[in-house]
């Protein structure tokens, strides 16, 4: 049988015969000379290991090429211990630091064997508790394996009794470059994270000092960022497994840009419709009006960060860009600090924003109904309304405009938002626009409404004509869409869209509605134009044939002119008409592939939905679908809940509600 010894000697024996066995390869890139090693060597690829002798350049255009110089070297050449390593882990693996036993109360004891350029260092580490004591025979055959004989042998024991943590010299260094470990410096182009990569010594080698380490980093340059810790616990650890990052630059980092943090709602997306157990939407606590008191902060300006340059390992400067600053303005009815850094509120009333900046608005406030009594309402701040308003009243509002009860067949128009507790009965007539902001109404039935953003409706849409900017959502209990025409910029989003009985609907998503409106109107004054030439030039030939046989009377003639005039101007409008249609219809080829029409519950025949310039007719009925566009064909796809804009929680269901 053969002994321990016997092992170790045969492995000995076998070093000598993989010694030569390595080639020099030239070739254009590293992978090349790899691939033509294989072949000469007939060993696998997977299986050898290299050193770039001389790194190769492509040159400029082929000028300067130089080939790449690599020692490629099989892989046994480099672990001429591996077929130590099984019986090294049966000998010694307990004493790995990796691998010992660690808990909570118990740490079994450990050594290591480390030569250094003061002789090879012996620490043996006492355990904890009821962890295992390390063993004199283990220190013995592991000295054995890594080829230590001259050692005193009582020295040895009284260190592994002692365990006192400390390494103790127990033998010479000699020097021996085939079995000492050796490492590389690797300097990326930019510089900031540079790696030592290293080969284990063999046997009983010397491992690397920290001193060679930051030597060699400062001979290539390195003096920044040097780990000095991280390289003395990699030194310690004994794992070369994994390259050392040695030092690591500092990346510039660019300072955050100033912005306005809002101490007040200006968001009213987010507003929830509460139902009661009837179904029926409480707007009586929606707070949607944001109101102010003297003196009550509104807003703070956080300044821009400065950046911060970063550094390379090499000390090379790499810049930074520092915020950039914004200005807080300032509306009516607001003060601003003297640093320009707060804004407060400088008398009680509402918070509008418009144009970027906050005013505070006063609230001018009809008890009762728009009526006989009140007349129009004309005002530059907002308005709340207590009761209703009547058939035929105006009320135009710079700010919001609350209503507590119904708009019949009126007219409502506001810079803010406008909403209407107890909802549009406008018999067909009845107009409510937003221009720069959403309308918020319990139904709307026969009314036109157009708002810049959205249009939240809980109870349904009935034969009416909406535009919003952004969304269209009627998501209430009894909530539903039916006839007229529905136009949104991205989503229609209802529980029920058309009705049982077809009722023509039609739903357009995908484009703005002014931009729809002035393709509209542009239309309308091209066939205007068209038929006004048309007319003109059967006038023009008349009186041209007129003039061809005799002299035209000076009335006719001065007719003539006019005509002639006129119709070069028309032509030359058709013309701009003319381009302008095309530009806009570029303009909406150009948009995204943006909107969606959604049914939470049902889809009913009779409903037309427009994505865009795509048309889909719905024959059959749908139940929980989502429409959108994807290239020319419009898509179908579970339903999806309606979310709030601007980063806002999602809006759910708008309020609670059963299916």
């Amino acid at each position: 049988m053969s002994t321990l010894k016997d092992l170790f000697m045969e492995i000995a024996d076998e070093d000598t015969n993989q010694d030569n066995r390595g080639v020099e390869v030239y070739a254009d890139s590293l992978k090349q000379a790899l691939e033509l090693a294989a072949s000469e060597l007939n060993i696998d690829i997977t299986s050898l290991d290299y050193e770039i002798l001389e790194k190769g350049n492509r040159g400029f255009l082929g000028i300067g090429r130089l080939p790449y110089r690599v020692l490629v070297i099989p892989a046994e050449k480099e672990t001429e211990d591996t077929d130590l390593t099984d019986i090294e882990k049966k000998l010694a693996a307990e004493h790995i630091p990796q691998l010992t036993r660690i808990d909570s109360d118990n740490i079994d004891g450990a050594f290591r064997i480390r030569t250094t350029r003061t002789g090879i260092m012996l620490t043996v580490t006492p355990g904890k508790g009821n962890g295992k004591k390390p063993d004199l025979m283990e220190v013995n055959n592991k000295l054995f394996s890594m080829r230590i004989t001259s050692v005193d042998a009582s020295k040895i024991e009284s260190i592994v009794k002692k365990q006192s943590g400390e390494p103790v010299k127990i033998a010479e260094w000699v020097p021996n470059p085939v079995y000492d470990s050796t490492f590389r410096v690797e300097i990326p182009e930019d510089e900031m994270n540079v790696y030592a990569h290293f080969t284990p010594p063999k046997y009983a080698g010397r491992h690397i000092d920290f001193d060679e380490i930051t030597e060699a980093l400062k001979s290539d340059g390195v003096v920044y960022g040097i780990d000095e810790d991280g390289i003395r616990n990699y030194l310690d650890g004994m794992n070369y497994n994994m390259p050392l990052l040695a030092a690591k630059g500092l990346k510039s980092r660019n300072g955050k840009d100033a912005y306005i943090d809002y101490k007040v709602r200006l968001d009213k997306s987010s507003v929830k419709f509460e139902e009661d157990e009837s179904g029926k939407v409480d707007f009586k606590n929606l707070e949607l009006l944001e109101n102010v008191v003297v003196g009550q902060l509104l807003c703070v300006k956080i300044p821009a960060e400065e950046g911060i340059p970063g550094r390379t390992v090499k000390n090379r400067i790499l810049s930074a860009k520092s915020g950039k600053d914004v200005h807080l303005y300032h509306g009516k009815g607001t003060i601003l600090s003297e640093d320009g850094s707060e804004l407060t509120a400088e008398i009680n009333g509402q918070v509008v924003f418009k144009g970027g900046r906050i005013s505070i608005e006063e609230i001018f406030v009809v008890n009762g109904d728009v009526s006989l009594e009140t007349g129009n309402i004309l005002f530059l701040g907002s308005v709340v309304i207590t009761g209703s308003v009547q058939d035929n009243f105006v009320v135009k509002s710079a700010g919001n405009v609350e209503i507590k009860g119904t708009v019949q067949k009126a007219y409502i128009e506001a810079e803010g938002d406008i909403i209407i507790h107890q909802g549009i009965s406008g018999r067909e007539d009845a107009k409510v626009e937003s221009t720069g902001g959403s309308v918020f109404a319990k139904f709307v039935q026969g009314a036109n409404v157009i708002a810049e953003k959205d249009v939240i409706v809980p109870e349904g849409i009935l034969h009416s004509k909406i535009d919003a900017g952004n969304r269209v959502y009627s998501m209430g209990k009894r909530a539903k869409i039916t006839g007229g025409i529905i136009r949104a910029g991205n989503e229609v989003n209802a529980r029920y869209l058309g009705a049982e009985v077809s009722t023509n609907t039609e739903i357009r998503v995908g484009i703005n509605p002014k931009v729809l409106q002035q393709l509209a109107e542009i239309d309308k004054a091209k066939l205007k134009n068209d038929e006004e030439l048309k007319g003109m030039e059967l006038n023009l030939k008349t009186l041209t044939n007129q003039k061809k046989i005799s002299k035209l009377s000076e009335e006719k003639e001065k007719l003539l002119e006019d005509l002639t005039a006129r119709s070069e101007k028309i032509t030359s409008r058709l013309v701009d008409i003319n381009q302008e249609q095309e530009e806009l219809k570029s303009y909406i080829e150009m948009l995204e592939h943006k909107g969606k029409v959604c049914a939470e519950k049902s889809v009913y025949p009779g409903v037309v939905i427009y994505i865009k310039d795509q048309r889909f007719v719905v024959k059959d009925e749908y139940n929980f679908i989502t429409f959108t566009l994807e290239g020319n064909q419009i898509r179908l796809s579970e339903y999806e809940k309606p979310d709030v804009i601007d980063g806002a929680p999602r809006l759910g269901l708008l309020g609670r509600r059963r299916r």
